[in-house]
């Protein structure tokens, strides 16, 4: 039903400029309930994230995935964890199956320790 790769690819749909400047597809990558917590701590709401990706679309820079991991929590969630090469971030997020789409329901960038 799925596989890492898969979720990998939908991880970099998330990381794409075309992706993140349009609203279509950002909700329905993101969950209705989706919440993310920046690597300053902070709480967003998906309307947040929404506004902020469609803002910054345009000079997002390319990022690149390593060390991809799944883990399945359930038959309808699955948390992925990987690294961001270019600003040396952890990230985690945990998507959602619901009406056979998957979707991102939480999401959290970590900065490592310099």
């Amino acid at each position: 039903m799925y596989n890492s790769k898969s979720f990998e690819v939908l991880e970099y749909e998330l990381l794409d400029p075309a992706i993140r400047g349009s609203r279509q597809e950002l909700e329905q990558l993101l969950h209705p309930d989706f919440i993310e917590i920046g690597a300053s701590g902070r709480v967003y709401d998906r309307l947040e994230i929404v506004e902020a990706l469609l803002v910054d679309a345009d000079d997002y820079p390319p990022r690149t995935i390593a060390d991809f991991q799944l883990r399945k929590l359930s038959e309808n969630l699955v948390q992925v964890f990987y690294r961001i090469i270019e600003n040396d971030t952890r990230r985690t997020s945990i998507w959602k199956l619901g009406s056979g789409q998957w979707s991102m329901i939480y999401h959290q960038g970590t900065r490592k320790e310099a």
